[in-house]
């Protein structure tokens, strides 16, 4: 069993890596952080979620099926609990590689949101 010290230690590597994470995300070019219904700190490009936090460690990650099923089958995220049909995967961050592994999957989900509106804007 953890003492008080290690779980706050623990806590604050979580704190760290989230904002890690946070800044991360905020670096990316015309993203918004807005409430949702699935969570208050939820990322946006245009109308599209594409990552949300659940507390300091998970975060869930919109990601295309096939970058879904890579994600899944190398290990670096875990199935999502409610919409893993729409390309929803779960991640926890409680290490330097999966927080590095993290950042791998929201940049993935990012370009596919930049993807996506840049061919529907083609389509009008």
């Amino acid at each position: 069993m953890l003492d008080k010290e290690e779980t706050i230690t623990i806590n604050d590597m979580a704190l760290n890596f989230q904002e890690e994470i946070r800044s991360f995300i905020r670096s990316l070019p015309d993203v918004e952080l807005k409430h949702d219904p699935m969570s208050e700190e939820a990322y946006f490009y245009g109308l599209r979620n594409f990552a949300h936090f659940h507390g300091p460690r998970h975060i869930d990650i919109r990601l295309s099926k096939p970058q879904q099923e890579e994600a899944l089958k190398t290990h670096i995220a875990l199935h999502h609990q409610y919409a893993p049909q729409a390309g929803w995967v779960s991640c926890v961050i409680e290490t330097v590689e999966q927080a590095e592994n993290t950042k791998l999957l929201i940049k993935q989900a990012y370009d596919t949101c930049v993807s996506l509106k840049t061919r529907f804007k083609s389509a009008k």
